[in-house]
């Protein structure tokens, strides 16, 4: 009884020591499952920019689709009910674009990136074309303008809209079609002292993937280069860009 009363005690002894051992390697298996908590690198643009960037890509793609209507020979009124629906949602989106813009610029503040955004936008970027494209208008400024007086462009939208139902009722019997008093509506072609709003877009758009890190794809930098460019036309056809590019 005393033997099995002693080995008792002894395991329990050793035990004891074991446990004291363990403890210690214990806290510092548990410490380095923790997640290591470290600084922002800076302001989290990618959900803004996915707002902008869809918005941007639709309006150019229904600029396309009345560009190509307008090449049509025979065009009647119910061809352009299916432009009309975009263009009525390009309109109603145009506030949450203006949002996240908003969001955007208080981003900014927070994380303490704007007062020097230009600098360290141009200092991130060796592209040569790309810097020239950026220094033709500063950043915080095209941001300030967005947030405040984006809507104010909503109209501009449906511009080559009118100009293809203008067209379509010149046509129409009983109408001033004769030739005489026909008049032909001009191609929808933005001003560079007024940017277009898809070229607005365009700069913001490439603007934030620069500051993200990234680079824009062939498709988007034409798109951009086209709508800021109306010498190129009214739209991006993307023949500049062979293949599927990624970002």
């Amino acid at each position: 009884m005393d033997r099995m009363k002693f080995r008792y005690l002894r395991f329990m002894a050793v035990a004891a020591v074991l446990a004291i051992a363990l403890v210690p390697a214990m806290r510092s298996s548990d410490a380095k499952k923790q997640p290591v908590i470290t600084a922002a690198a800076g302001a989290d643009l990618a959900n803004e920019e996915r707002v902008i960037g869809k918005y941007f890509d639709d309006l150019v793609e229904y600029q396309h689709e009345c560009w190509d209507a307008k090449k049509r020979q025979a065009l009647r009124s119910t061809d352009l009910d299916p432009l009309q629906r975009k263009s009525d949602d390009l309109k109603n989106r145009l506030s949450d674009v203006q949002n996240a813009v908003r969001e955007v610029v208080r981003k900014l503040k927070a994380a303490g990136e704007w007062d020097d955004l230009d600098t360290k936008l141009l200092a991130g970027t060796t592209d040569a074309a790309k810097r020239s494209f950026f220094q033709e208008s500063s950043f915080k400024a095209d941001l300030e303008y967005a947030a405040t007086n984006l809507s104010s462009q909503k109209d501009e939208i449906s511009l080559p809209l009118d100009n293809l139902r203008k067209r379509v009722a010149l046509a129409t019997p009983g109408s001033y079609s004769d030739g005489k008093f026909a008049i032909v509506p001009a191609a929808y072609r933005p001003s560079m002292a007024n940017l277009s709003l898809s070229c607005r877009l365009g700069a913001l758009r490439l603007k934030i993937i620069s500051k993200l890190g990234g680079n824009g794809t062939c498709q988007t930098t034409d798109a951009v280069s086209c709508a800021c460019n109306p010498q190129r036309g009214a739209v991006c056809t993307g023949n500049n860009c062979p293949g599927q590019a990624t970002s």
